[in-house]
């Protein structure tokens, strides 16, 4: 409560009052406060239902400032949150599900099935052979043995390195003793290599290297067991 001067008499008075004690003018008519404007309410455009559809995590928190409606805030925040369950769906995909069907599952072959399986189909052919091929017609050999896999057997007449230290054997029955058959290793140390002795019998799977005058050679050999 507040004291305020009367307009006829210009005394003191309660501005709560509904006359002046004085004068008897009236008072509270005239010097009533003024009533609050009432908050108007504020609308969703097209352009802000807009953005709210496409930026939902911009626009959709305006809503919660003052004159929006509960129903805008209702589905404002609402598609804000379905968008941000889609990101995060898309986002962090769900492991597929185990399929739990009776058909019969395919017997796992392993690498030792495998390579055995290969060996098998591969021709086999004496060291003299071999010689004898090149001897006859190296051309007609290349197109036999040159790039091709193959197995071949017989006994070992040297275990040598070549230039690069990597080992290779020769095998009897070359033409002679200075063009026997060469046969280099593809995993340089395998330990049976250097069990190998003059005279050992073994067979090997080799690629065909072509040929030095008239000397058969091959590389990427392994020892067959």
């Amino acid at each position: 409560m507040a004291l305020i001067e009367c307009k006829e008499c210009s005394k003191q008075v309660s501005d709560s009052a509904a006359a002046c004690p004085n004068c008897g003018a009236p008072v509270a008519t005239a010097y009533a406060r003024q009533p609050v404007p009432p908050i108007i309410g504020r609308k969703v455009d097209f352009g802000f239902a807009l953005g709210i559809f496409f930026l939902p995590w911009i626009f959709g928190w305006f809503l919660l400032g003052k004159g929006y409606s509960p129903k805008a805030r209702v589905l404002g925040i609402g598609w804000l949150a379905v968008t941000a369950y889609i990101f995060l769906a898309v986002r962090d995909p769900a492991p597929p599900s185990i399929s739990t069907s009776s058909a019969p599952s395919k017997p796992v072959v392993s690498q030792q099935e495998t390579q055995a399986s290969r060996l098998a189909s591969l021709s086999t052919f004496t060291a003299a052979q071999l010689t004898t091929a090149y001897d006859r017609n190296t051309v007609a050999a290349d197109q036999q043995f040159k790039g091709k896999q193959f197995k071949v057997t017989g006994v070992v007449s040297s275990i040598n390195t070549d230039f690069r230290g990597r080992p290779y054997v020769t095998m009897q029955g070359g033409v002679n003793q200075f063009m026997e058959p060469q046969f280099s290793f593809e995993d340089a140390k395998d330990p049976a290599i250097a069990r190998l002795q003059k005279g050992s019998k073994v067979t090997l799977a080799c690629t065909g290297k072509g040929d030095i005058a008239k000397t058969p050679m091959s590389e990427d050999c392994e020892f067959v067991r």
